[in-house]
């Protein structure tokens, strides 16, 4: 409830300030973290870095709260997430890539490169888009399928095929393939890197923000993230600079012919029926203008949002060390706009 009561709050005091002839246009990013702060503070989120990138460039940044609350380490745009759901996003890519390769037809059956997928009839274009048997219902646990079809296109694992293809090639220089990389039970994880990465990895992740659960009084309580490592529908952990990096070149078609990135960001069509999804990222419109983004949900520890308006050439991307950018705005059910953060940047930037 009071992230709903402070978007109506915000929405009104938005529009006041709207009012004045001019004042959007010239100060729209001074607005939009005017808002942030608080809502952050109302939802009870302890540490949040946000981004804004138009026409690839970096137009603002900012750090909130604390990626270590105990310890008083302050949340920077270099800060490092579990970014969960949003890992999807780079799977998409990954088998556009194939696809750019004629390594992969996304109509091909699922079973020919998982062969124990539950759905008879399923392909690789239904797990990308969340609609296994031809309607769209989001199951992450389906889309871990996937990992089998990059690596079987790419010839790589995938924790390699994701650090070759995207994080190295694009220069996402702190992001790291799976946190798991610096714990005990990463060995064989480890096992796949030479030293150099392996330093780099160690290195970005002294700098990964603790996790922290939000009671029902509002306040943050450290928790932990999950054991697991790298797959298709989980596990990297990033920053916003480095995400920024991977949505300029994917804007600039540079892993991704226009044809594949066009495919991607449109919804998947099924019996008549178009889907709130494409290869990886959801699709919905507002107000007339086409929405593309992807969200992350760690319960109990983190969140993660991409928002991109693709004729504006912005992008939005928000992470943050608690559930608080997904939790509670059923963002599975494929509307955006129910993010509070969301209606702001809406308000402001469509």
């Amino acid at each position: 409830m009071k992230p709903r009561l402070f978007s109506l709050a915000a929405a009104l005091g938005l529009a006041t300030l709207l009012g004045s002839p001019g004042a959007a246009q010239e100060f729209p990013y001074q607005i939009f973290e005017r808002y942030l702060e608080p809502l952050a503070q109302q939802i009870g989120m302890p540490g949040l870095s946000g981004l804004i990138l138009r026409n690839g460039r970096i137009e603002w940044e900012k750090g909130y709260g604390y990626q270590d609350v105990e310890n008083r380490v302050a949340a920077t745009p270099d800060t490092l997430y579990p970014v969960g759901g949003v890992t999807q996003a780079m799977t998409g890519v990954l088998a556009g890539i194939c696809i750019d390769r004629h390594q992969l037809d996304v109509d091909d059956p699922i079973r020919q490169w998982a062969p124990s997928f539950p759905v008879p009839g399923a392909t690789v274009r239904h797990v990308l888009a969340h609609a296994s048997e031809g309607r769209y219902q989001y199951d992450a646990v389906q889309y871990t399928a996937l990992t089998s079809v990059v690596e079987g296109c790419s010839g790589l694992p995938f924790r390699v095929a994701t650090a070759r293809e995207i994080l190295d090639r694009l220069a996402m220089t702190s992001s790291v393939p799976g946190l798991d990389i610096g714990r005990p039970e990463g060995q064989a994880a480890r096992e796949l890197f030479e030293a150099a990465p392996l330093a780099r990895y160690a290195a970005s992740l002294t700098r990964v923000a603790v996790p922290y659960r939000i009671d029902r009084a509002g306040r943050s309580v450290r928790s932990q993230y999950p054991s697991y490592g790298l797959d298709a529908a989980g596990g990297l952990v990033s920053t916003v600079r480095d995400l920024a990096k991977f949505e300029a070149a994917v804007n600039a078609g540079v892993p991704l012919s226009s044809s594949t990135l066009n495919q991607m960001w449109s919804g998947a069509t099924f019996n008549g029926l178009t889907m709130p999804t494409g290869l990886g990222w959801f699709v919905q419109n507002s107000s007339g203008a086409r929405l593309v983004w992807s969200f992350g949900h760690i319960p109990d520890a983190g969140s993660a949002l991409i928002l991109e308006m693709p004729h504006k050439r912005l992008t939005l991307i928000l992470l943050a060390n608690s559930p608080g950018l997904a939790a509670g705005y059923d963002l599975e059910q494929s509307d955006v706009a129910s993010s509070p953060f969301v209606k702001i940047f809406l308000r402001l930037f469509l």
